[in-house]
């Protein structure tokens, strides 16, 4: 087995996580920058754009999860300001209340066109970073991941514990009873 400092090397240099969450991070940080005047994350305009492709009907809570790659309860955290800046309305759907769906009022709608001069500047930065034929290609290639990740089967399970198992601890002795009290037997 591996000492600690070597495994979290070759994790760090190896890892195909650690490099998309840094890649991520990193075009995260340009996009939000671009979009600051307007007060919107780029994370808040990607929710605003996938509930507006959904249309006037609406989108449920689950599928906009679910297109979005993310759990439902981080979803609804992440939507709550964009609904109270009046970017967003939830409603309970009329068959089933149960069920909430999410539409984009026309606030969100000029957010939208506000924001996509500053999206098409940054997206054309990093064409032009890139190279076209790179951003094109890390664009499908990313959708691969994503659709490999997502997929139901999952990663197969280890045959051994993640973390190396730990010797026993002794028990702590037993305390005193304090002067006065009795002890639960």
């Amino acid at each position: 087995m591996a000492d600690f400092s070597s495994a979290a090397r070759t994790i760090a240099s190896q890892c195909a996580l650690v490099r998309v969450r840094r890649a991520s991070r990193a075009l995260t940080r340009l996009y939000d920058d671009s979009l600051r005047p307007l007060g919107l994350q780029a994370t808040q305009l990607t929710m605003l754009v996938a509930v507006a492709t959904c249309g006037d009907q609406g989108v449920r809570l689950s599928a906009l999860a679910d297109g979005l790659v993310m759990d439902r309860t981080t979803l609804t955290r992440n939507l709550l300001p964009l609904e109270k800046a009046g970017l967003l309305r939830v409603a309970r759907a009329p068959d089933d209340a149960r069920v909430r769906l999410i539409f984009l009022t026309r606030q969100g709608e000029r957010a939208i066109e506000a924001a996509f001069p500053l999206w098409e500047r940054t997206q054309k930065h990093v064409r032009e970073q890139l190279g076209p034929g790179q951003a094109d290609a890390l664009r499908e290639e990313l959708g691969r991941v994503v659709e490999m990740a997502t997929r139901t089967e999952r990663a197969p399970a280890p045959e051994q514990p993640a973390t190396p198992a730990r010797p026993a601890t002794p028990a702590p002795a037993a305390t005193p009873a304090r002067p006065g009290k009795r002890r639960a037997t």
